[in-house]
């Protein structure tokens, strides 16, 4: 399989990767089938599937929206079944199949006579086919921001045609699959042959055909049976279901013509049917406003320029609307989160503030980043802040130690870069008074045994049955990953957070100010004195409760490297490039972090298996490309952001930045959520989330940093 990359001359277009397949075999088959696209709809909506166009996965669709915006998503348009007919109304018309799927009895449709040729993603998908006597047909398929719906459009070109699209609806729960046929989903209504509506329980959709030569619709309510997703297998999850089709859309091809799929019953939305989409080019100045606001703007033929422009088209597909559907006029920054993960994370606590300094401060996205803080602020109780809302109700949920540490420090983050009056306004009324709130919460006491120990200053929390960190694999009672007690990277959180907001209030509250230095002063100390492990040359993971007092923990993990990449280091600098050096030789590979050193009992090298598995693997060696952030950074600051360090670090992300950009990545356009720590003798697979917030925002965020601080180019 031949594969290129076509780097487009505008900024706009400069990240949208190009598949061109060159061999029609088995072997290109798989290898399309293996490579993820993805499209948003900024109120949690989403399309994504294969470059093949077969469907791998439960989520893989062609329009998923969410009825309660960012959550509580179906999927509606699962995908087209299509057939082109060439040459209509003469002697030589013959069907051309288009439908791509796996079936359960091992049945595959794709790979006839319909050769795919290329693919692309971008502002949409684009499947362009060589369907035989020199014609070429292009499907193409754009998500409309904000307004629940898909537009298909079909160009075909040498021949005349007649395209049957078949839809093929799930009209289900996205992570749920259909296992029976059900007799409820009905055909509610048709319009002048041009569209349908459909309703499932108390879900509605409709489907819309305009443009082409000429359009009709011919229902034939029947289902597709035991269609089967080859990743859910994988996964060890349930991975055959049954999908509804309302009938055939027949679109003459003598100009192209369109299909729109929308969430509710049938309407005049006839902007929609508009191409150029509406909205795209709102769209693409927003984004190209958004690479010159990063700063990293780069010479067109600098290829620096294609890992910015594809790591902030990456990054704005994380950032969302909650309840917004379709946007309020003027209300352009109410209420954003950040998605942790397409397809299946809703909107973290600890994701989304980890995440903010790259997804949006570094494209001066200010305006947005306070909102989103607003959005959890706003639900701050007993002195925490949300780690998710739920995927059912969008209620929040209470259950870790670091989301509200992570909190203060985006907040402080985004008051040192914005002096817009609004802006500090309200930090000074809403945000502060939420930071404040966690710091009473904490001292005081808290949900799971979260409390600062009076006797120095560190802050504890959990027990044995809890995952409260960024570590929280459980499953069946099982805690694969105990990091109760005294975690380090809570501490350093701790004590970084009290020294930053003391900063920031210093000037409107003094006497609290200082409140806040002792507590970090004390904090430190006790950092300082029963973190550090000698023997290893970096810090202890944990201080663990005993009968007796508190036992110093020590595996090789990358948590240690906050002590140091946070704002404010609790220890020297000799330390720091002790530990920066041990984590840089110990956990890093080109994909990112280890979670556990390879020496360790409870290393596992590769991220497969059963579910228990998995969530075994998750934290046990398993390698998170979002640690790139910390230890870069870490490197920088140890070394004091020396030229020598700049080039080092920019080394470390290498492999990460070239990822978001290549054709042969797994995930066309965006980082996956974890790979394997073992980087030998085969290649480190990927796995988790296809799209992680966090794996672009870290990579953003430090590219800033690398850059700002000389010339780091290798």
């Amino acid at each position: 399989m031949a594969v290129t990359t076509q780097a487009q001359s505008q900024h706009k277009r400069l990240s949208s990767p190009v598949v061109n397949v060159g061999v029609d075999s088995d072997l290109d088959r798989k290898l399309l089938d293996e490579r993820e696209w993805l499209l948003t709809d900024g109120a949690g909506g989403y399309a994504m599937g294969s470059a093949s166009g077969v469907p791998t996965r439960r989520y893989h669709s062609l329009l998923t929206c969410a009825l309660l915006p960012p959550v509580e998503r179906v999927v509606l348009l699962h995908s087209t079944a299509d057939i082109l007919w060439l040459h209509p109304d003469t002697p030589q018309t013959r069907p051309v199949d288009l439908a791509a799927a796996h079936f359960a009895d091992g049945t595959r449709l794709g790979g006839g006579p319909a050769k795919l040729v290329q693919f692309e993603v971008g502002d949409e998908a684009v499947w362009t086919y060589d369907v035989g006597d020199g014609a070429t047909l292009r499907k193409r398929l754009y998500i409309h921001e904000f307004r629940a719906a898909s537009t298909l459009r079909y160009e075909l070109d040498g021949a005349h045609g007649v395209l049957e699209c078949r839809p093929l609806l799930g009209m289900r729960d996205h992570h749920h699959l259909n296992h029976e046929v059900d007799p409820h989903v009905r055909l509610a209504g048709t319009a002048c042959g041009r569209s349908a509506t459909i309703q499932r329980g108390e879900i509605t959709m409709s489907l819309n055909a305009s443009g082409g030569s000429s359009v009709q619709f011919r229902s034939k309510l029947h289902w597709w049976n035991d269609l089967r997703y080859q990743l859910e297998s994988d996964r060890g999850y349930d991975d055959t279901e049954h999908l509804f089709c309302p009938g055939s859309f027949f679109l003459g091809l003598e100009e192209p013509a369109m299909l729109l799929a929308r969430l509710g019953g049938h309407a005049e939305d006839e902007d929609l049917l508009n191409w150029p989409p509406p909205g795209l080019e709102r769209k693409q100045k927003r984004i190209e406003s958004e690479i010159h606001q990063a700063e990293l703007d780069a010479e067109e033929d600098d290829p620096e320029a294609l890992h910015v422009a594809a790591l902030v088209r990456a990054a704005d597909q994380f950032v969302v609307r909650r309840a917004h559907l379709p946007r309020a006029a003027g209300d352009e920054h109410a209420d954003v989160s950040i998605i942790a993960g397409y397809p299946w994370f809703a909107d973290w606590g600890r994701d989304a503030m980890i995440s903010m300094p790259g997804l949006l401060l570094s494209q001066g996205r200010v305006e947005e980043s306070a909102s989103m803080l607003a959005t959890f602020a706003h639900a701050e109780d007993r002195g925490m802040i949300p780690n998710r809302f739920s995927d059912d109700d969008g209620s929040p949920e209470y259950n870790t130690v670091d989301a509200s540490l992570w909190f203060i420090h985006a907040v402080c983050g985004l008051a040192g870069v914005s002096a817009d009056r609004a802006i500090q306004e309200r930090i000074r009324d809403e945000l502060i008074p939420a930071c404040l709130g966690v710091v009473d919460g904490y001292t005081h006491g808290t949900r799971y045994g979260i409390k600062v120990d009076p006797a120095d200053g560190l802050v504890t929390a959990g027990d044995d049955s809890t995952q409260l960190t960024w570590m929280d694999a459980q499953r069946d009672g099982i805690v694969f990953t105990p990091r109760f007690g005294k975690p380090v990277e809570i501490q350093a959180l701790w004590q970084s957070s009290l020294r930053s907001l003391a900063s920031l209030i210093e000037t409107s509250d003094i006497g609290r100010s200082r409140d806040l230095t002792t507590k970090a002063d004390k904090a430190a100390e006790s950092i300082r004195q029963r973190f550090w492990c000698d023997a290893e040359g970096c810090a202890y993971d944990r201080l663990e409760p005993t009968r007796s007092g508190w036992r110093q923990v020590f595996e090789m993990r990358p948590n240690q490297l906050f002590l140091v990449s946070l704002p404010h280091m609790p220890i020297n600098t000799q330390r720091a490039q002790s530990l920066v050096v041990q984590c840089r030789e110990r956990l890093w590979t080109p994909r990112g972090m280890r979670t556990l050193g390879v020496h360790e009992s409870a290393y596992r090298g590769r991220f497969e298996g059963s579910i228990y598995e998995l969530d075994a693997a998750y934290h046990n060696g398993t390698v998170w490309p979002w640690l790139l952030g910390p230890m870069a950074e870490a490197w920088l600051v140890a070394h004091g952001y020396s030229p020598e360090a700049c080039h080092e670090a920019m080394q470390m992300i290498r492999g990460m930045l070239d990822e978001v950009t290549s054709p042969d990545a797994p995930s066309l356009g965006q980082l996956y959520e974890v790979y394997d720590g073992d980087t030998g003798p085969k290649p480190q697979a990927p796995g988790g989330c296809p799209a992680q917030a966090w794996s672009v925002a870290e990579l953003l965020r430090v590219l800033h940093l690398i850059r700002g601080c000389g010339s780091a180019k290798a």
